[in-house]
């Protein structure tokens, strides 16, 4: 694996290399600054396979690295670890909404680098096994026998709002509880997702759940927010609680905006997702517990949809009986 470190303090960058290599990553370059992350990034002929960045940083910080190395288009999807003594939530909340997939604090220890690089290892695996897919694709178009099982997360490349479902995870689990308080988790459900899965090619399933990932995305009216897809047909926002997030709203806004879509799904031969809105999932200011249970009740909830609300194609149905 290639790994760009990058910290303003030479001695914390020292003993960073010493805990690589002691972990077995003997691939590791380092950069002082920002600005010699990115000429060092911009010279390489093989892309960094990850990146591990400090947040504060004379001249441009690790926030902000981390926003231009998300926008190239080679690292779109390449694990970005932050490390910082920095444990506000601000700065938490700064560096996933800039792209990155975890944040630990210094000091760091070996089983801590450990668990941090499985973790990176997890999304390459995936970012490898979607770019397998595609390759096989292009050659056949058997390519259920390349996919994974429906209820397994994706990485929907084209899907530019969202974020890898090990992500959130972290998101949550570094927040802890006491301040998940000001924020809520928003289940979304495709009913008909299992069936759009049965009866599509991988690229073809992969592309209507980037549609519907879309469609989500444009109903969520919040200024910060993260969305993953879980798998399963389900998706999860986590949006700030104080927010003017309305389930009933973006169920019509969701419905709306795939509805322009219907013309060009059925000379395809294929379903229009129908997708439901859960209420918003929150935890109390003194829950105990694993932070991610916030998701799982998230996914409960958008499963069994808002009370009463008729997707407009049944609504279309009663009006008809």
């Amino acid at each position: 694996m290639k790994i760009l470190a990058v910290d303003d303090e030479p001695l914390f960058l020292d003993v960073l290399m010493q805990l690589m290599r002691s972990c077995n990553y003997h691939d590791v370059h380092r950069a002082g600054s920002a600005r010699e992350a990115m000429e060092i990034i911009e010279s390489q002929v093989q892309p960094f396979d990850c990146f591990l960045l400090d947040v504060q940083m004379e001249g441009m910080d690790g926030i902000q690295l981390c926003r231009r190395i998300r926008a190239l288009p080679e690292h779109r999807l390449t694990p970005i670890v932050m490390i910082t003594a920095m444990t506000e939530k601000a700065y938490v909340d700064d560096a996933f909404l800039a792209g990155a997939n975890d944040y630990v604090t210094k000091p760091l220890d070996r089983t801590e680098v450990k668990v941090r690089m499985s973790m990176v290892k997890s999304i390459l695996s995936e970012r490898n096994h979607v770019k397998l897919l595609a390759k096989q694709i292009a050659r056949s178009e058997e390519s259920h026998s390349a996919a994974r099982t429906f209820d397994e997360p994706l990485i929907l490349e084209d899907a530019e709002s969202l974020t890898p479902f090990t992500t959130l995870e972290n998101y949550l689990l570094k927040l802890g509880n006491m301040r998940l308080f000001t924020s809520m988790a928003v289940g979304f459900h495709i009913e008909n997702g299992g069936d759009i899965y049965d009866k599509s090619s991988g690229l073809e399933f992969m592309d209507i759940m980037t549609d519907a990932a879309s469609a989500i995305a444009d109903s969520i009216k919040a200024e910060n927010y993260l969305l993953s897809y879980a798998g399963s047909g389900d998706f999860v926002a986590i949006i700030p609680r104080l927010s003017s997030f309305s389930a009933t709203v973006a169920q019509e806004q969701i419905e709306a905006g795939l509805e322009e879509f219907r013309a060009i799904y059925m000379e395809d031969g294929q379903a229009l997702p129908r997708i439901r809105v859960g209420r918003p999932a929150t935890t109390g200011l003194l829950a105990f517990g694993d932070p991610t249970r916030m998701i799982q009740d998230a996914i409960s909830r958008g499963r069994q949809g808002i009370p009463n609300t008729l997707h407009s194609s049944e609504r279309l149905g009663v009006l008809g009986a």
